[in-house]
This record gives C-alpha cells, sequence and structure tokens, in this order.
C-alpha cells in the first residue's frame, strides 16, 4: 500500500476513548487507532478500555500494518474466503497424509478434527485457523520480532489487533466464529506463548462476520444501538480493534521483552527458537560494536560543518574522506530529533558505499535508477534508527545535492 495516509487514523488518548472506522482496505470495518511508539503499548493497556469487568481479551500481532485477519488457508481462492468444502477437502488430505507419523494416531478419527487442525498448523498446514494469545506482549514480540524484508514496500507501522475473547465464547452472542483452545501440546509452545485459534467462518472473514452480527438490529448492545454514528466505533472497538504503532526502535523493543523473559528461546521451547534467540543477540551486539566504533572515529576528528543548502562547491562523492562528511552533516540537520554522533557517522558511511555502488552512466537521468537509490536510502534509514519524520527529507536533501555535483561537473561513473 503505497503512500497510505496513516494521519487519517486517530491518536490514542489516554483521557478519551479515541477509535475511527475508515472503512478502507486496509482495515475494513475494523476501529482503528494509532501510537506513535512501541512504548506507549503499556500505557494503553493500562486505559480502563482495556480492563473492562467480566471481559477477556486476546491479542495477535503483525509485522505489517497491511495484514488482515486471513488465515493460511483462505490464500487460495482468489475471494480469500474459505468454503466448506475447501476446508473439509484439506483436512480429508492430511488426515490420510499423517497416518502412521503421529505419535498419538487417535487425532485421525473424525471427533478430533480440531485437534487435528491444531497439528497442521503447527507443521506448516494451510489451514483455517489464525492464532491468537492471552498475552499482549507476546502479540508486541509477533508484531516487531521480524526485520522487514528488502524488497517489500514502505512499512511505517507494525499492528496489534485486539479480539473480545468473552463475547466470541459465547456462542449465543456470535455462533459463527469459534474459540478453540488444543488439549495437547507436544511442543510446548501454546503453553509458553498463552495460544489459542479462532477458527475462520465459512463463506466470510472474521472482520466481516463479526461486523455484520454486532450491527445487525437484534444486537443486544444498547449502548451501540443508541450511539449517534460518531460514537460508535468507540462501541464497536469493544469488540475488535486495530492498534497501529510505528515501526521504529525494534531492538529496543525485543530488549525490552526479554527482560520480561518474552523472547524466542521462551516462546519457542526447542532448538528453533533457541537459535533465533541467538542470532538476535549476536546481531544487536554486532550493531552496537559498529556504532561504538563509529561514535570513536567521530571523537577522534570531528565532523566538519558543511552548508548543505548552498554548497559553495559541488563535489561528487568520490571517497569516503568526501562524501561521509556530507552526508552525515546532511543527516544531522535534518533530523528533528537529536541522534547521536556515532549512528550519524554510521549512517553516512553505509550510505556513501551504497551510493557508489549505484551509480552508473548518466544516473541522475535515470529515472530507475533515482528511485532505486530512494530506495535503498530509506531501508538503511529505517534500519539504522534514523527518525522516521525526517527520512524523506534527508533523502531529497542528498539526492539534491549529489545531483548538483554531478551535473555541476559533468560527472558519469561507470558501470
Amino acid at each position: 500500500m503505497d503512500n497510505y495516509d496513516f494521519e487519517k487514523i486517530p491518536l490514542w488518548n489516554d483521557d478519551t476513548v479515541n477509535f475511527d472506522i475508515l472503512s478502507d482496505e486496509v482495515n475494513g470495518r475494523i476501529p482503528v487507532t494509532r501510537l506513535e511508539h512501541w512504548q506507549d503499548f503499556t500505557r494503553l493497556l493500562e486505559a480502563p478500555f482495556f480492563n473492562r469487568p467480566k471481559t477477556q481479551l486476546v491479542f495477535r500481532g503483525h509485522r505489517r500494518f497491511d495484514w488482515g485477519l486471513m488465515p493460511t488457508l483462505a490464500r487460495i481462492p482468489e475471494s480469500g474466503i474459505i468454503d466448506k468444502e475447501l476446508a473439509d477437502t484439506q483436512l480429508d488430505y492430511f488426515r490420510r497424509a499423517v497416518r502412521g507419523r503421529l505419535s498419538n494416531n487417535g487425532l485421525v478419527l473424525e471427533d478430533e478434527e480440531d485437534e487435528l487442525w491444531a497439528v497442521g498448523q503447527h507443521h506448516g498446514l494451510m489451514t483455517p485457523l489464525l492464532d491468537w494469545t492471552y498475552s499482549p506482549y507476546v502479540a508486541l514480540f509477533f508484531a516487531f520480532s521480524k526485520e522487514d524484508s528488502e524488497e517489500e514496500k514502505e512499512n511505517d507501522y507494525r499492528a496489534i489487533y485486539v479480539l473480545n475473547r468473552t463475547f466470541i465464547a459465547d456462542d449465543e452472542l456470535c455462533p459463527e466464529i469459534r474459540m478453540f483452545e488444543p488439549r495437547k501440546d507436544d511442543h510446548g509452545r501454546l503453553v509458553n506463548q498463552a495460544g489459542l485459534f479462532t477458527f475462520s467462518p465459512y463463506d466470510s472473514t472474521i472482520e466481516n462476520m463479526l461486523a455484520d452480527t454486532i450491527s445487525d438490529e437484534d444486537f443486544d448492545d444498547d449502548e451501540l444501538r443508541n450511539a449517534p454514528e460518531e460514537d460508535q466505533a468507540n462501541i464497536i472497538a469493544k469488540y475488535i480493534c486495530k492498534i497501529y504503532i510505528k515501526n521504529e526502535d525494534r531492538e529496543g523493543c525485543m530488549r525490552h521483552l526479554r527482560r520480561m523473559n518474552v523472547h524466542h528461546a521462551s516462546l519457542f521451547p526447542d532448538l528453533i527458537g533457541a537459535s533465533e534467540y541467538c542470532n538476535l543477540i549476536v546481531a544487536e551486539e554486532r550493531r552496537e560494536y559498529e556504532l561504538e566504533q563509529s561514535t570513536r572515529r567521530v571523537k577522534e576528528s570531528q565532523l566538519p560543518a558543511v552548508d548543505t543548502t548552498r554548497p559553495e562547491k559541488p563535489r561528487v562523492f568520490e571517497s569516503d574522506e568526501e562524501g561521509v562528511p556530507i552526508l552525515a552533516a546532511i543527516l544531522d540537520s535534518q533530523a528533528e530529533k537529536r541522534v547521536e554522533p556515532g549512528r550519524i557517522q554510521l549512517i553516512a558511511e553505509r550510505i556513501n558505499k551504497e551510493i557508489q555502488q549505484l551509480q552508473v552512466v548518466d544516473w541522475y537521468e535515470r529515472e530507475a535508477i533515482l528511485a532505486k537509490i530512494r530506495s535503498t536510502l530509506r531501508i538503511t534509514l529505517r534500519k539504522l534508527g534514523y527518525p522516521a519524520n525526517a527520512r524523506d527529507v534527508a533523502i531529497a536533501s542528498i539526492l539534491d545535492v549529489l545531483t548538483k555535483d554531478a551535473k555541476a561537473k559533468g560527472v558519469a561513473i561507470d558501470d
């Protein structure tokens, strides 16, 4: 989703419940609110709205803001909707395929369908199940645990869905959506993740089924029935809502969750979890080391003062000695929030190397190359923690200075 207007999403307010229903292709009919840092999530959870008496909530974290509540089996039909025939066919195939391969062969029996779906979900089978957790911090972990892919579109926010389990579990109020907690957990993941599943309703999505149920004139909620239109989003959010969280400081979020014992090794009590835990720790330590080295280099030679808006002599970034100080000065001048000099230096060094690799003959007149440079710079700035609200301006400034330098000297760097 290019250029999504996140300002349309209301910012969470501690004093008043603040949701809106945008009815767009990203959010559908789900009430949404927005946080500008993951640290605000704890504050949000303490609000009375998320601590209503006799109401149990469950949570689901998404790495990208534009992912909906689509089970894996729903990816097969073009409509994105599972029908009973598709589900029955998949389960029948799986039941026959696992004969003799399960420690508990009783799961292939007709009355063990839910348990069999759960086993399949754990082992990568496309199913009508969605994973949820009783723990909001486990959901935050799954929202932030993985880095964004360089090949993907820009991802300014991550997301957490909140579902009213008390309402869903009441078959009289919500008969079309089921929740399921497996009796068996051979791998320990469900217990450690405080996990449970929802079954996607046949011939609909969870979002639409819930919206249809709640909007029915016979739905038993006097508050919703009598509320003015501008207040309805806040009431519907009691049943389901989506929280946008700014996609910044991912490593800080992971460190915070580790202090709460929420990490790969605790949530995945197997060798895969242990391996992921080690991968994350060693990557963080390496980045901290690189940041320390950059800080040391800054102290050894202070950055020269450079007028980035009116360069007296246009220069081409032909070397680290020439390019890095100019880039660092641009990055430092455009950041509204203070960024430590060592991080500025590290980002400038990375960007300088990327620019050298991407400059080819007449690069500044070739839109495809310019687009590639913009994309590469955006990914680097995001990964290395440059403030999100300054990235676009910094990229434009870098390209402006670089292009003027190249045109002024008629430079063309060969492939």
